[in-house]
């Protein structure tokens, strides 16, 4: 009898052992993990982040999972949630460009407060980790940025089911329950993506809601709920309710499965804002550098875009030239433009209401115009700016395509620059053991010791 989608990755999730795994994937899914748990300290200094600590915090609960920032332990769901907020409330965590998912912020605060719960080993939960990453890409890789389309957010569809396997592995509760666990996953996928263009920040919710439903979904497998073993193919499943009408290559979630590793092709973000915007920094970057380049002598700011990413950073318009706050900032291709060939620099403090508002800015977003070009493809989230000065002279920069993925990698250096920024507050001591943890997370016979760190004195204070 031919196994369904859902029997075939359960089967690939528990099999999978941790000598299977290529040494460069679980180096890249160190790095993941560095990068997301630096995001998320220091989003425990900003609103958002404030907010989930102390509203979760107090939902009370058995003790069994760690608030990141606070010296609060919750149930692992809840810690999921949360952290998975943190990771991605700033839009600073990684993603995998050809299937559209931001996948740490959702799946490893769920690795992280099962094994804590269980008393896995940092081994166990790489493995895991690595198994529920690459579910989830290959989940989500037929859609090819349709889902988004469709106004869902993939990340929040497809982890959920990611979020399902890494729990079923670390409870260690069988293949058949495993499998109803990512049936039951179904009734839970979710996320509209009409809080973008709507200005809330209600995206910010979305990987923790995925890895809360997936930690339940499992849970409640556990308790003999069942859920559709059709759960992805059938007439009802998530291809044909998500993506109807579509014709959709389903044999692309198997191919080189354990052979070939998504997990290597997922993108680390250098700036705190939409994955798409990524390149047009760059782009503005290198057009500030030419000496003949001066804000005052530009005229006009011409931009091509993927097709596909025009309705995150593109729409509507009207409201992407007048950000109110610091998060619609973060998906306004005119903002990331205009801020970066005025300030030259992109960070944390760049994303704000105060700076959206600066009149300097804002003159020259006025200046930006964007065209949708057919033969770039979202995948690469690529970027292309020209800028004409007055005098008629046109100067273009073109990044065709991201960095991060396995042929255009971003050094490990670069990212522990990243989550030094991130940590500073903690101070450089504390920084520098948490990120030296994190990378000798496959020596850790345990992780009571290392999220025990995460919940450190400092941390808590600046998010109470």
């Amino acid at each position: 009898m031919t196994q369904t989608i859902s029997e075939r990755l359960v089967q690939f999730s528990e099999n999978l052992q941790f000598d299977d795994i290529p040494p460069e994937v679980i180096d890249k899914t160190k790095q993941h993990v560095l990068d997301l748990i630096g995001v998320c300290i220091g989003s425990t200094r900003i609103d958002f982040g404030k907010s989930a600590l102390k509203l979760i915090g107090g939902w009370g609960g058995t003790r069994e999972a760690t608030l990141i920032g606070r010296r609060t332990k919750v149930p692992a769901h809840h810690a999921a949630l949360c952290n998975g907020i943190l990771g991605h409330g700033q839009d600073y965590d990684d993603t995998h460009t050809e299937s559209v998912v931001h996948p740490s912020a959702a799946l490893a605060p769920v690795a992280l407060a099962v094994a804590e719960r269980t008393g896995c080993s940092g081994r166990e939960m790489l493995t895991a980790l690595v198994g529920g990453l690459e579910a989830t890409i290959r989940i989500a890789m037929p859609a090819l940025n349709k889902i988004h389309l469709r106004g869902f957010h993939t990340t929040s569809v497809a982890a959920t089911f990611g979020a399902a396997l890494i729990t079923a592995r670390l409870e260690k509760i069988g293949l058949q329950r495993a499998v109803q666990a990512v049936g039951i996953g179904g009734s839970f996928a979710s996320g509209l993506l009409e809080c973008v263009p709507a200005g809330s920040g209600a995206k910010r919710l979305h990987a923790g809601w995925g890895a809360l439903c997936g930690i339940v979904a499992a849970q409640l497998a556990q308790g003999d709920y069942t859920g559709p073993n059709t759960v992805f193919e059938g007439k009802l499943g998530v291809y044909n309710s998500f993506l109807r009408g579509e014709t959709l290559d389903l044999d692309v979630i198997f191919k080189g499965l354990g052979r070939e590793w998504e997990t290597l092709d997922i993108r680390p973000k250098l700036y705190p804002c939409c994955h798409y915007l990524q390149a047009f920094l760059d782009c503005a970057a290198e057009l500030r550098r030419k000496p003949q380049i001066r804000v005052e002598e530009i005229a006009a700011i011409s931009c091509r875009i993927s097709p596909g990413a025009v309705n995150m950073v593109c729409e509507p318009w009207e409201k992407k030239l007048k950000p109110v706050t610091g998060y619609d900032a973060r998906f306004s291709l005119p903002f990331a433009v205009a801020l970066m060939l005025i300030r030259g620099k992109a960070g944390v403090a760049e994303f704000s209401a105060k700076v959206a508002a600066d009149p300097q800015i804002r003159q020259l977003m006025a200046k930006v115009s964007y065209a949708a070009e057919p033969n770039y493809q979202v995948k690469d989230m690529p970027g292309w700016v020209e800028v004409t000065l007055k005098d008629g002279s046109r100067h273009v920069w073109e990044v065709p395509e991201v960095r991060g993925n396995a042929k255009h990698p971003i050094a490990l250096e670069e990212l522990l620059d990243k989550f030094n920024a991130n940590t500073a507050f903690l101070g450089a001591a504390a920084s520098l053991r948490i990120a030296d943890e994190i990378l000798a997370l496959d020596k850790q016979a345990d992780l009571h010791g290392f999220m025990a760190g995460l919940r450190g004195p400092k941390a808590a204070k600046s998010a109470a």
